[in-house]
């Protein structure tokens, strides 16, 4: 696991996912994969310290795990990069996630000095046309930066 968060680590999460990915392969489940960034990691480095951006990602791991199910696997891969499996898709738009997560975020900013932001992308497995994990974090990847791209799915409007 990851020593700061106590998520799953970057090979943790591998580990987990490509099972899980073989599974759903084999039942015939859908599942969703959530790619998950905390914008603002350096600025809120040079601003406060290194020790107030170490709590920034504790702090959004805890807000991940509150936005998400105790069965999907939440992973932090690495630096300000997050990535959840959902393991059992919902029968829910993704945006449902992503209002979730902005909810739980707003609920927390309220309390704080050092306001959170996150950006999230979704890719689909889909069982009928089974992609690798490599390809789905592309995938979700690409999603997120488009989403930050056009401010949508972040947790706070694009400052001009």
């Amino acid at each position: 696991s990851d020593e700061l968060t106590g998520l799953y680590n970057r090979r943790g999460f591998f580990i987990l996912a490509e099972q899980q990915i073989k599974i759903a392969a084999r039942t015939r489940r859908g599942m969703l994969l959530v790619s998950a960034d905390l914008d603002g990691l350096k600025r809120i480095n040079d601003r406060f310290g290194h020790y107030e951006g170490d709590r920034a990602l504790v702090d959004a791991a805890q807000i991940l795990r509150q936005s998400f199910r105790e069965s999907d696997i939440i992973s932090r891969i690495g630096g300000d990069e997050f990535v959840v499996l959902v393991t059992e898709k919902p029968e829910i738009n993704p945006d449902v996630l992503f209002r979730r997560l902005k909810e739980n975020l707003e609920v927390y900013n309220r309390r704080v000095k050092r306001p959170l932001y996150i950006s999230m992308g979704v890719a689909t497995f889909d069982p009928q046309n089974p992609v690798s994990l490599n390809e789905l974090l592309v995938q979700a990847d690409k999603s997120m930066y488009r989403n930050k791209k056009h401010n949508k799915g972040r947790s706070k409007p694009r400052e001009e």
